[in-house]
């Protein structure tokens, strides 16, 4: 007899390729970015949002896009770079049915709080509100492992990805490590714990069973599968 209990739970089988709905317009990106403004008291000014340039182009790659990324200045104990990440967050969590962020487990600890992360070697954070193009399959090596310290890079994405994963919740659902990869964010490095010897960068995925969007801290030294390491790439 069969187990029609299992089979009302039984998972879709994986797409072949990444969904056509991952990514939205630059004008509803903008559209989002105005709410956000509003709602987080960013303080950016209509001229901020005129100055961006809303063309469409078309990438032959499904995995490039083109969004507005937001860079943020410090507020109260957290300096510009924090500040960006949980705010990015918590906005993409918005989107999501369920949400865990590793920052949860180290509230207690020394020298943590909120996204205890800083910016990777050679990499700048300016504040301001901009259009960028970012890869979000980099380093994507269907098949094979790779390992996070070998990609990590001045062009490597760090508030472009959690950017990406508000304008774009479509996007970080199609995530299965297949079709779409699971994505580090190599630009940033997890500061907590602070005796760690260890370089861990924070990490974007998505479980299908549980309908849940995490942001890990893994060890930068591992080998993974299915996973990128998006970058920002040049302006045309």
């Amino acid at each position: 007899m069969e187990d029609a209990t299992w089979e009302a739970y039984e998972l879709p089988p994986l797409p072949q390729a990444p969904p056509e709905d991952m990514f939205t317009s630059l004008e509803e990106q903008l559209d989002k970015v105005r709410e956000w403004n509003a709602m987080r008291r960013w303080e950016f000014s209509p001229e901020d949002f005129d100055a961006i340039d809303l063309t469409p182009r078309v990438h032959r790659d499904p995995l490039v896009v083109d969004l507005i990324a937001i860079y943020l200045r410090g507020k109260g104990d957290l300096d510009p770079v924090r500040h960006t990440a949980d705010d990015l967050w918590l906005m993409a969590v918005l989107e999501q049915p369920n949400s865990w962020c590793w920052d949860d487990w180290y509230w207690n600890q020394p020298g943590s709080g909120l996204k205890p992360v800083r910016l990777a070697a050679g990499i700048v954070h300016e504040p301001g509100v901009r259009r960028v193009t970012v890869d979000l399959g980099a380093h994507w090596q269907p098949g094979r492992h790779v390992t996070g310290l070998s990609v990590i890079g001045a062009a490597s994405a760090h508030a472009e990805v959690l950017a990406a994963a508000a304008h774009f919740p479509n996007w970080v659902r199609a995530m299965d490590g297949r079709t779409v990869p699971y994505t580090w964010l190599a630009g940033y490095q997890v500061t907590v714990p602070p005796y760690s010897r260890h370089y861990r960068v924070p990490c974007l995925t998505w479980t299908r069973y549980r309908q849940m969007m995490s942001l890990a801290s893994h060890e930068a030294a591992y080998t993974q599968f299915g996973w990128a390491a998006p970058v920002r790439l040049p302006e045309r």
